[in-house]
């Protein structure tokens, strides 16, 4: 294919062993019942079984964290590790949101009203917000604070879960003012989308893997690889401003809301090109920053 705009269709969503209905009934049925200063231990018990047992994930973050950290051998194995570690954290962390206790979540994470003002700021434009997100820290964590907000939050998510372990994840975002929107499933989801922004209301979308009819190959860590194109055409289509937002883990249960500037997508091919390009500079910036929570189990730039 070319290195402009590309088709996806058939691409095969990855999934790991991670993400299982056992893991999910596990979690929600052990954890809350578990003091937290005991966690830790059952942390680094359980990332050990799956880090010994998951041999091909393992190898494949190895590959991804030499080539973000630029550390082989021994380091790596060590930061692999430390990223079985932290998703570990991120899947514990749904207990949090099931129920969600906003009183006492909001609490744990950092950042929060600086991010706030940096969407009221944009939202205030009258366009509406695409907020461009990635597989890092606690995704879910982020959409849950942001839906406190108060403004209506449309989540485009790629439908590639076994049906277990997806009414975890839906339950977890089954608030009010939060409507999901299943990625690529009919060409009326993108004008549904525009409509919202329209509106004023946030779109949602994670930005760091391939998804939908429209793709783009950028350069990430010196080495190309495929991003979805269709939250930067919606950009340009609606005038909406890109804000790319993550939200790290920070100990065990704290988290840090990291907002980068907003991007605007110029018209025409060139501009198209140029907000993912940027887009991938941040990505860059983000995941150097926190390479072991890039929580991606298999070859990022395999093709």
């Amino acid at each position: 294919m070319s290195d402009g705009l590309r088709e996806a269709a058939g691409r095969r969503w990855y999934a790991h062993g991670w993400n299982r209905d056992l893991s999910w009934r596990l979690i929600s049925g052990i954890i809350p019942r578990v003091p937290r200063i005991l966690r830790p231990p059952i942390h680094a018990v359980t990332t050990l079984v799956c880090f010994t047992a998951m041999t091909s994930e393992r190898r494949a973050a190895r590959r991804n964290l030499t080539r973000i950290t630029g550390q082989a051998g021994f380091p790596s194995l060590f930061l692999a590790f430390r990223l079985f570690y932290n998703f570990s954290k991120f899947m514990v962390g749904y207990t949090d949101l099931l129920p969600f206790r906003p009183e006492l979540v909001e609490g744990w994470a950092e950042g929060r009203p600086e991010a706030q003002q940096a969407i009221g700021a944009l939202s205030a434009e009258c366009k509406g917000l695409i907020v461009l997100t990635l597989h890092l820290g606690n995704w879910e964590m982020a959409l849950a604070l942001l839906s406190r907000l108060g403004t209506p939050i449309s989540v485009v998510l790629r439908r590639g879960e076994a049906p277990g372990p997806a009414r975890f994840g839906d339950e977890a975002r089954a608030r009010p003012g939060v409507r999901v929107v299943a990625a690529g499933d009919s060409a009326w989801n993108g004008l549904d989308l525009l409509l919202a922004l329209r509106r004023g209301e946030i779109v949602a979308i994670q930005g760091d893997r391939p998804f939908g009819n429209l793709t783009r190959r950028v350069t990430l860590f010196g080495a190309p690889v495929t991003l979805p194109a269709g939250p930067f055409a919606l950009a340009q289509v609606s005038g909406a401003p890109i804000l790319p937002v993550c939200c790290p883990i920070r100990g065990h249960f704290r988290y840090r809301f990291h907002v980068e500037e907003p991007l605007r997508v110029a018209p025409g091919e060139e501009g198209l090109r140029r907000a993912m390009d940027e887009f991938a500079t941040r990505i860059e910036r983000v995941v150097a920053r926190y390479p072991t929570q890039w929580f991606n189990f298999y070859d990022v730039w395999k093709d």
